[in-house]
């Protein structure tokens, strides 16, 4: 048995990602067989579980039963021992620095220990530990060494190159979080820009009322525009009904229905691809100066391109009104992409880059 080892940050979106990703470099694994060579089975994912049970049942709403997909408890818990959970993101930061060597060398013993040379290979998106156990590719959306040395977090940004530096490939998707700076330069020499790296959305044909899509994630201060839309006859719909007060639950996939008008989220990278793939506009609060700094340059970057709003205590009627230009810019964001790659896909494309350097071993 052949293992592919999953290495990502924090939240249900990068171990989704990264998920979604194993799974296209197996399709291509399968298909780009060199003449001569054979693979007796798809390779197994190990996937760290971080959050329990609940990690398990969104992915099994994602992914059904796929059974070369293997959860990894021990290699969750020295993950989660590294990741943010809430705070001052700064005193994190610290912490993580403090912690990112020791923690490291842990996941290698133990993966060395628990698997041996039967990984022989791992993906990564935005990771925050290194494992140093097989040859390893990168996919994120901007480096943690270069968002934390724009923010002058020197400290952090040292220890995030010690991170990132060494892997075979790293693509960064676009957009992305320093979209938009004219200038920007590669930091590292193997590096190459890709289209957005996430599971394209899928119509929802479903039947509903007209609404509005909460995703809850360090969204706070809308209760305001949740009583707008019952008086606008709008429905809020949301991933946890627990969180927002008469709000539908539902699956993220909603936000493709047509019927959902604004998709209100923090702005990373998961949710803004989500409103890009289906068109239905995001709104995104602003920046708080206690929270990632990637937040920061991604709201840069939603204003630059204008695919998203910056939510500013606007009225809802308001965001309505201001959320055509948005569909507009998403459309044209989509041509570019399209134009510059042929496809939208960035899981496939990655995956595609990734297996034929693999057979090169």
């Amino acid at each position: 048995m052949k293992y592919i080892v999953l290495n990502f940050a924090y939240g249900n979106g990068p171990y989704l990602r990264t998920t979604e990703l194993a799974l296209a470099f197996n399709r291509e694994l399968e298909k780009s067989l060199p003449a001569g060579r054979q693979v007796a089975e798809r390779m197994s994912i190990i996937v760290p579980l971080v959050y329990g049970d609940k990690q398990k049942r969104i992915m099994q709403e994602e992914f059904g039963d796929r059974p070369e997909i293997i959860f990894d408890e021990k290699l969750g818990d020295i993950l989660r021992s590294v990741f943010y959970a809430g705070g001052n993101f700064q005193d994190y930061l610290k912490k993580w620095a403090q912690l990112v060597k020791e923690a490291s060398a842990k996941a290698h013993e133990y993966l060395a220990k628990t698997y041996g040379k039967d990984i022989v290979v791992e993906l990564s998106r935005s990771p925050r530990l290194r494992y140093n156990i097989a040859p390893a590719y990168f996919t994120s959306f901007a480096y943690l060494s270069e968002i934390y040395e724009r923010s002058r977090l020197k400290d952090a940004a040292k220890v995030a190159d010690w991170v990132e530096r060494d892997y075979k490939i790293h693509c960064l998707s676009y957009p992305g979080t320093f979209s938009f700076l004219k200038d920007r330069q590669a930091r590292y020499k193997n590096e190459m820009e890709t289209p957005p790296i996430m599971k394209l959305s899928k119509e929802n044909n479903e039947k509903i009322d007209s609404g509005i899509f909460i995703t809850v994630s360090g969204i706070s201060g809308l209760e305001n525009l949740y009583a707008e839309a019952g008086r606008l006859g709008m429905k809020i719909y949301t991933n946890d009904s627990k969180a927002i007060p008469g709000g539908i639950k539902a699956l993220p996939d909603l936000v493709a229905n047509s019927n959902i008008k604004l998709h209100f989220a923090r702005s990373g990278w998961g949710s803004v691809y989500l409103s890009l793939f289906s068109g239905t506009p995001l709104i995104v609060p602003e920046y708080d100066p206690s929270d990632d700094p990637e937040i920061k340059f991604n709201n840069q970057t939603i204003e630059k391109l204008g695919i998203g709003i910056i939510y500013r205590g606007q009225s809802l009627e308001q965001l309505l009104k201001e959320s055509e230009l948005v569909k507009e810019n998403m459309r044209k964001v989509q041509e570019d992409i399209l134009k510059r790659w042929g496809t939208l896909d960035g899981n496939q494309y990655c995956a595609k880059i990734f297996a034929k350097d693999f057979f090169k071993r």
